[in-house]
């Protein structure tokens, strides 16, 4: 092989000796030693991708075979991907490739991994394994002694110990293995906060008694150290995040990595520093209602994010996911729009298994079921211009408090990152109210409190201190607060007495029974309290007449919103700015019977729409998007007005100021 060192060494010498100008050198080998293959983005560059799960088993056939070239050529040409997640390990411990360093079946046939860097990465589409973390049943299998214990001393089947041998003995050499050997672009870390449990390993018992002194480790609430209990192991998995992460990177620090769902629901906090980007898996039934509460988190977290819909509702790991519990292209581009109308990347997972009933576990691709994935990729590619990395303009703040979500499932001894849904019920019913939402975790909202209108406290039995004070002085300098549920209200009676209480009763709807509201005026701002619990129940349970109740409350608090609509409760209104500076108003349609139906046939485009955008000057122009579709609009008292017909699925007004 060349030697390039040698050969611009010979280069400058002749240069000198004929004259020439060796400024001409970089130039001339530039590219020498240089991939040929094209330019992969970066995750936080990347709007689309595609997930293959596998967990393979130590039963399957062999591996390999038909993972082809021609395999993956026709995914990428039907998906048009930035990139794919593929299987290298998952909850069985059963590494899908022929590891040096893993658990294997040993069955293979070729190198399914290097199939798929080589072809993706001459297509410059980046690459990242799917990689179960905490969970892994075959470690367990093999190392009994590395697991998690319960209370009882016994261990936690698949459950590893985060102060055991696994993480430096397995995780860390197969995730340097995967970055180094193949090339992968990072890893999309799976089981890893949602599998954390507590740990009562001798190990973990000793460092807490150590740094607490507490004699005795407790073992429910009503033992003392509890609440240091529980949040002494939360530690111990941030640790372990923050370990495996900076130990890759100091072999590999261009490894991009996600630990799947952490800074989400399961885990609400800000994302600390190693973590290149979040995303979480939607499964199940009522995707719509997760997309919508996840979504608008996560845009606030000031990070790379993407969410993923399941391509099918039910999955099992012995036969992946059955024909016909598969989804339509048009519920994954709804799905899709809930994600992209926020700001951020999209992706779909298949199952990574071949052709049959049942499917075959050979590791392949089906391609004819990812053929539905076509007409989503191109959904979504020609909205990307108007959605990706686009900002919400700040109008109602729902806050997801930290220390009021740790103590909730401290007291109800819950899973240690459990998932907690109470808040999506304030979302939807606020969303439909047709209006524009963001959800803050308690940091992000102590950050830009004074950026939004109106801010959502809802049933929370415990807020952080500095929290409440700061709202206090945020409703005096002029902010606004709807207070939800009796036990929020009892935290800031003092507030409430020291306040000047509003008389009168609602001015605009009506008070159901059972439910009432007043309103408070506090120096420069105002408060309004609503005593009875709203979310669990909207949650499963949309009732009009309280949605209208709890729209007639927001309205009075908060009169002027940037963007109205009315004609149809059935659209998702998400006022966002776009990274050249446009305004875009996102109109999604969220009919029918998303909240308890698997499979989704058609929907129906909603009923004519009036739109109302407040805006400084008159705009240079309004059009729908995508298409660059003229509408027809006028501009009175700083305020654009215009009717659309109907959303069939997404639509964006982007208006041109």
């Amino acid at each position: 092989m060349k030697n390039p060192v040698f050969s611009r060494v010979c280069f400058i010498v002749l240069a000198c000796l004929l004259g020439l100008p060796t400024s001409l050198t970089p130039d001339v080998f530039a590219d020498e030693g240089a991939s040929s293959d094209p330019p992969r983005p970066l995750r936080k560059d990347s709007f689309f991708g595609v997930h293959f799960d596998y967990h393979a088993l130590m039963t399957d056939p062999p591996v390999g075979g038909a993972t082809t070239p021609e395999m993956i050529d026709a995914l990428i040409d039907i998906a048009r991907p930035d990139y794919f997640e593929v299987d290298s390990k998952g909850h069985p411990g059963v590494s899908s490739y022929p590891t040096k360093v893993g658990n294997s079946a040993g069955r293979f046939v070729g190198d399914p991994l290097k199939v798929w860097r080589d072809e993706t990465a001459k297509r410059g589409v980046a690459l990242y394994a799917h990689y179960s973390g905490i969970l892994d049943d075959r470690a367990f299998e093999l190392h009994p002694d590395w697991a998690a214990l319960d209370t009882n001393g016994n261990a936690i089947g698949g459950r590893m110990s985060l102060l055991g041998p696994y993480e430096d003995s397995l995780l860390i050499p197969q995730l340097l293995e995967i970055g180094r050997d193949y090339s992968f672009d990072g890893a999309w870390v799976d089981g890893d906060v949602w599998g954390a449990v507590v740990d009562y390993s001798p190990k973990v018992r000793e460092r807490f008694q150590k740094e607490t002194g507490a004699e005795k480790v407790p073992t429910n609430p009503s033992e003392p150290y509890w609440k240091e209990w529980r949040a002494f192991q939360r530690d111990l998995f941030r640790e372990y995040v923050k370990r495996y992460i900076t130990s890759v990177k100091k072999e590999l620090p261009d490894f991009q990595f996600c630990s799947n769902w952490s800074f989400s629901p399961h885990m609400p906090e800000v994302p600390f520093d190693g973590v290149d980007f979040i995303s979480g898996d939607i499964c199940g039934v009522d995707c719509v209602n997760v997309s919508r509460m996840v979504s608008r988190l996560f845009m606030t977290q000031e990070i790379p994010w993407d969410l993923m819909s399941w391509s099918f509702y039910q999955w099992q790991i012995g036969s992946l996911d059955p024909p016909e519990t598969r989804k339509t292209s048009i519920q994954l581009m709804r799905e899709a729009a809930c994600v992209i109308s926020q700001g951020g990347g999209y992706q779909a997972v298949f199952s990574q298994a071949g052709a049959g009933v049942p499917p075959k576990r050979d590791g392949s691709v089906d391609i004819e079921k990812v053929k539905v994935f076509a007409s989503v990729s191109d959904f979504c590619r020609e909205r990307k211009e108007y959605c990706f990395k686009a900002k919400h303009v700040p109008q109602i703040a729902v806050l997801l408090s930290t220390q009021g979500t740790y103590d909730r499932w401290d007291a109800a001894n819950t899973a240690l990152f459990w998932w907690d849904r109470r808040q999506e019920g304030i979302v939807s019913c606020l969303l439909e109210n047709q209006q524009a939402v963001s959800v803050l975790v308690t940091r992000r909202l102590m950050e830009r409190m004074n950026e939004f209108p109106l801010i959502v406290v809802a049933e929370w039995d415990s807020l952080e201190t500095e929290l409440c004070e700061q709202l206090v002085e945020y409703v005096k300098n002029g902010g606004r607060v709807l207070i939800v549920g009796a036990q929020t209200k009892a935290l800031f009676q003092q507030t409430l007495d020291e306040a000047k209480q509003e008389s009168g009763a609602l001015a605009d709807g009506i008070v159901p029974d059972g439910m009432s509201c007043e309103f408070y005026a506090l120096e420069k701002g105002r408060i309004a309290t609503i005593d009875q619990p709203i979310t669990d129940a909207y949650r499963g349970d949309p009732n009009p007449v309280v949605r209208d109740f709890v729209g007639a409350v927001v309205r009075e608090l908060f009169p002027d919103p940037v963007v109205t609509v009315e004609g149809s409760r059935d659209v998702d209104v998400s006022v966002m700015r776009t990274v050249s500076g446009d305004l875009a108003v996102h109109l999604v349609n969220t009919s029918g019977p998303h909240r308890t139906a698997g499979i989704i046939e058609t929907i129906e485009p909603t009923d004519a729409i009036d739109v109302s955008v407040a805006t400084k000057a008159k705009p240079k122009q309004v059009v729908l998007q995508p298409g660059d579709r003229n509408v027809d609009w006028s501009w009175e008292d700083g305020r654009v007005q215009l009717t659309i017909d109907a959303v069939p699925i997404h639509e964006i007004i982007v208006v041109s100021e």
